[in-house]
């Protein structure tokens, strides 16, 4: 069993880590992903906290039995997953994990997929999440929560003739939607898919940037009045209409893009 000494973690808010327990095994296969997990599991379980400072390399190699350039490629993993920042001359500390620390790997995998495929699959996702987060919002919306909505859709009717301002406050309208359901778990589940809905909401607007921005908006108006109304099932049917819009301006634009490679 390894103790870190309190005196090798000093904290940027004045904390020191106390009995901070290392007792597991390190086999000698992967070594630097053992460490990685044992390390994210003190995270998970709260033994470590974001600010703390893990101890140097050198501190740390010894203390595990393991080298130097082991403890290194930990901490890369640890970096990529979000969960540590490396500040050079100064050391490395846990970092509280953000939404799109979460969001980056799906993202990713989303945009490797096929164009058709990757649509078809957002927009599954999108009404197994945002019926529900209309439904939500409806019940639990308050005052703060509607006037974001109101101030995106303000902006969507000011932003007509622009189609990429017009998308980015659509955009806006729904993440203040997924706020208003006052469960942050909607916002980490939105923060992958918001670039891929960028893409996706442009090219329909492209397609028929009259039909597809005006009635955008009579949708949006749609859902937050029956937010406001505090009319559960009627937010949700306002926003099963508006995503079905959504596909089929989308299915739309596809088919075209796809006649026009052909005529090439």
């Amino acid at each position: 069993m390894v103790v870190w000494s309190s005196g090798l973690t000093n904290l940027l808010n004045k904390r020191w880590i106390m009995n901070v327990t290392f007792d597991f095994p390190i086999r000698r296969h992967r070594l630097h992903e053992q460490v990685a997990e044992q390390i994210q599991r003190l995270i998970i379980e709260e033994a470590l906290r974001p600010g703390d400072k893990l101890p140097s390399e050198r501190d740390l190699a010894e203390r595990l039995g393991v080298s130097r350039t082991v403890i290194r490629e930990a901490i890369r993993v640890l970096n990529v997953r979000g969960l540590v920042k490396v500040k050079p001359g100064s050391g490395t500390y846990i970092q509280e994990l953000s939404p799109n620390d979460v969001a980056a790997p799906i993202e990713l995998f989303l945009k490797l997929r096929q164009l058709s495929d990757r649509y078809k699959d957002l927009h599954e996702i999108r009404r197994t999440l945002e019926i529900e987060m209309a439904g939500l919002a409806a019940e639990r919306a308050t005052e703060e929560d509607i006037a974001a909505m109101e101030a995106a859709i303000e902006e969507m009717a000011a932003h007509i003739e622009d189609v990429d301002q017009f998308t980015r406050y659509d955009l806006a309208f729904h993440s203040a939607l997924a706020s208003a359901t006052h469960n942050q778990l909607f916002n980490v589940l939105l923060t992958p898919i918001t670039d891929l809905l960028l893409e996706f909401r442009l090219a329909a607007y492209q397609y028929d940037p009259l039909g597809a921005i005006e009635g955008g908006l009579t949708h949006h108006r749609q859902i937050l009045n029956r937010i406001k109304e505090r009319d559960v099932e009627g937010a949700r049917q306002a926003m099963r209409d508006h995503l079905r819009q959504a596909w089929s301006l989308m299915e739309a634009a596809r088919r075209q893009a796809e006649m026009s490679k052909g005529d090439h």
